[in-house]
């Protein structure tokens, strides 16, 4: 992938997106400063449940997309906070070089940048992706849009995201698809806003993980009764996996 000149705004829908920016740096900053990442440790029974979740769909969903040999896949991760992401891609057979991560949050990308030197991360906003268009065969963002309240600057995303993403390529969208009724700094995003945000993709959801207050307590003393209840009570998985591909 090379380097762009990321596509032009205007000026009403750049002092938009700014104003977004400074407003999730504001909340990860407090959110750190209160001890939030703790609930994220890598070592919690609900995260490693969750971790494998994820992995197991996200996997059904590359080989969906026909990707069966990650060994050529060109990858752009939006919001790729640490770099978890495309570590697992290396994982599967991916090739750093051809992996890139942006993130708003420097610490993040610094910590990323430590654990897997060789791919490309970069501080930046995925509102202006500094790549050509149809440069990458995946495009991910996970818990991303949920964090977006403002409906232009989550379509802004969107068209970006479109816009650096191969014609034969797909999306891979993790996020809340319900809103937490205390935490007023994120929302819900339902399969519909989904479909809003990228006309002419075709799209499958899959819903997941159990509710995290009911993990935190169930997981760590019987991780398959967790793994259980998610399976039979849709209704109280809290995140959905969306994978787009356009319609040909």
């Amino acid at each position: 992938m090379h380097d762009s000149t990321p596509s032009a705004l205007s000026e009403g829908a750049r002092t938009t997106w700014r104003e977004e920016e400074e407003r999730i740096r504001s909340i990860y900053a407090r959110r750190d400063a209160i001890g939030k990442r703790a609930l994220y440790a890598w070592s919690n029974a609900d995260v490693l449940i969750n971790q494998y979740r994820f992995q197991a769909t996200a996997a059904k969903c590359l080989v969906r997309a026909g990707w069966h040999d990650l060994s050529n896949l060109r990858a752009v991760d939006v919001g790729c906070g640490s770099g978890g992401w495309l570590r697992q891609l290396c994982g599967w057979g991916a090739q750093a070089q051809n992996l890139h991560g942006v993130d708003l949050l420097p610490d993040r990308i610094s910590h990323a940048r430590e654990l897997a030197p060789m791919v490309d991360f970069r501080v930046g906003s995925g509102w202006q992706l500094p790549f050509d268009g149809a440069s990458a065969d995946l495009v991910s963002a996970h818990t991303v849009f949920s964090s977006i309240l403002e409906p232009e600057s989550r379509r802004r995303l969107a068209d970006e995201m479109m816009r650096i993403l191969a014609f034969e390529g797909c999306i891979l969208i993790f996020d809340f698809r319900v809103g937490h009724p205390r935490n007023h700094d994120t929302i819900g995003i339902r399969r519909c806003e989904i479909a809003r945000l990228f006309p002419g993709f075709q799209l499958h959801s899959r819903s997941l993980e159990l509710a995290p207050p009911l993990a935190r307590s169930i997981a760590p003393a019987a991780p398959l009764l967790s793994l259980l209840i998610e399976a039979v009570c849709p209704p109280l998985r809290t995140h959905s996996m969306h994978l787009l591909k356009r319609d040909r």
